[in-house]
């Protein structure tokens, strides 16, 4: 039985410097709508935490509201802490994936901004497609992918699996994405992950009914990655968690309970802002450590 949460409402990245972080990602085309800071400290046992303080942009591409938000967030209360996973096959989020209509001019601003190019742009065969593509770190080195396309838009966050078939299980029994096809085995241009020989993977794409967005899993056959799955911290630099919107996180949190999964802890209250509704959430590792959230807002005032 999947959740009753109807969409991806974001995907969290922790920075070490917010205004360089935005300044990099307003570089891809990103445009900032909503700061999130709470004026006090409160308990973090939600994210796994004893007390947490943050400020946050979050930040919309050319898809507005039908499309992702990028909850971008420089931890105070703890500061951040360790690195970003690399451009290799360590389970977990790897990666955000951007369209761009101007992909030389984007990775121009990019680098500017402060961010890495890893290759490209260069073409690539994607399902007998031919696609310019490149591949950047951010200023943090979180991989950050970009493809030629119509408009700016984050198009994908990419999810390294321990076992594709259990994960692909997962996010559509128990998260409700649609499969867009069966599993199948690719080779990906070394180049872009920093390899000199092609990479070998198994890989499926799941959509959000939702929004426009979309889900990669994605298994690392050749080479296999060295490393086994683990439950990253909630401030640890890069990517940490997907956030489903619900009108019923409680009912939801009995479905995530009876698929096997354990949250942090049951469904609590969390304050983003003083002027903001207070936010009922819940927080689980799926089956690659990756974090994934449960948001419901409610009518009552964020103010601690």
């Amino acid at each position: 039985m999947a959740i009753q949460g109807n969409r991806i409402f974001h995907c969290n990245s922790n920075c070490s410097d917010l205004d360089v972080a935005v300044a990099f990602y307003e570089a891809l085309g990103l445009r900032r709508v909503l700061r999130t800071v709470p004026s006090k400290n409160q308990s973090g046992s939600a994210f796994g935490l004893d007390e947490v303080a943050w400020d946050a942009w979050i930040m919309h591409s050319d898809d507005g509201l039908d499309g992702l938000s990028l909850d971008l967030l420089e931890w105070k209360t703890p500061l951040p802490t360790g690195t970003a996973p690399g451009l290799d096959g360590e389970p977990g989020y790897n990666r955000l994936m951007f369209s761009t209509p101007d992909i030389d001019a984007t990775v121009e601003r990019a680098v500017a901004a402060g961010g890495t190019l890893v290759a490209g742009p260069r073409m690539v065969d994607s399902g007998g497609v031919e696609v310019r593509v490149a591949m950047l770190l951010d200023p943090d080195h979180v991989p950050v992918g970009l493809f030629q396309g119509e408009k700016t838009s984050i198009a994908q966050v990419v999810v390294n699996c321990v076992d594709i078939d259990e994960s692909l299980a997962y996010y559509r029994d128990v998260m409700g994405l649609t499969p867009l096809q069966e599993v199948a085995e690719m080779m990906w241009a070394g180049d872009l992950y920093g390899r000199e020989s092609d990479v070998k993977v198994r890989a499926v794409l799941l959509a959000d009914e939702g929004s426009v967005f979309t889900v990669a899993l994605a298994q690392w056959l050749d080479p296999a990655p060295k490393t086994t799955v683990r439950n990253r911290g909630a401030n640890e630099l890069g990517l940490f968690r997907m956030a489903w919107s619900t009108a019923d996180c409680a009912a939801d949190e009995a479905i995530v309970r009876a698929a096997g999964s354990s949250p942090f802890v049951p469904t609590e209250e969390l304050s983003v802002g003083d002027n903001l509704p207070l936010l009922l959430v819940l927080f689980w590792p799926g089956p690659n450590g990756e974090c994934l959230e449960l948001i419901e807002t409610t009518n009552r005032s964020g103010v601690l």
